[in-house]
């Protein structure tokens, strides 16, 4: 009994379960007060945290593709190269940048894309395949450009990449609906969504 009652003292002295406890609260919060706020500031605040999140993860990865880079030089300014071989050199490097080139590209892929699924689920007050594949077209777009892909054809790149984005994102999120994950039709704001679109698969 004085083992369970020792046990018990020791769990809630644990600082790691306090500090848990504290960030769970303050999450909490942040939902209960962003779930109060308007459409323009709801969806400032996703794009923001989504793009900073994005960006750590970016710079966490572009350390590990790093040494790669040099792999894929730039060609000197007199190079006689054809548009679709510049082309390939800078798709090449936006897919084994730096860290600061990926977390930029990280940054606005997922800022983009948390942006434009806030937006789409409050206006049309519900998450599903649709708005899930236009906001992937969208982040697909902007990283397009800003990752300076396409070449000379610089439009018709940015449409076939937000295609490409949408239609990966849409057979995601299918196959999760389908599994029983990553949907929650019963999510109030856009940041528990997100949250809880993230986490690991709820079988039924």
């Amino acid at each position: 009994m004085e083992e369970g009652k020792q046990g018990v003292m020791v769990a809630a002295q644990n600082p790691i379960a306090q500090l848990q406890a504290r960030f769970k609260d303050l999450e909490n919060g942040f939902r209960a007060w962003l779930a109060k706020q308007s459409l323009p500031v709801e969806a400032a605040v996703v794009t923001a945290t989504s793009a900073a999140q994005g960006a750590a993860i970016g710079a966490f990865m572009g350390t590990l593709t790093n040494d790669a880079t040099s792999a894929f030089p730039t060609p000197p300014p007199q190079a006689n190269l054809n548009p679709q071989a510049m082309a390939s050199f800078k798709q090449a490097q936006a897919l084994a940048g730096g860290p600061l080139v990926q977390a930029r590209n990280f940054a606005v892929m997922t800022g983009v894309n948390a942006g434009i699924s806030c937006v789409m689920k409050r206006i049309r007050g519900k998450e599903d395949v649709q708005s899930s594949m236009v906001a992937a077209f969208g982040s697909g777009a902007m990283f397009s450009l800003v990752s300076g892909m396409g070449g000379q054809n610089q439009a018709a790149n940015v449409i076939s990449s937000g295609l490409f984005f949408a239609l990966i994102q849409g057979g995601i999120f299918q196959d999760g609906e389908n599994h029983g994950y990553m949907i929650n039709p019963s999510s109030k704001n856009c940041v528990l969504s997100n949250l809880e679109n993230s986490g690991s698969p709820n079988p039924e």
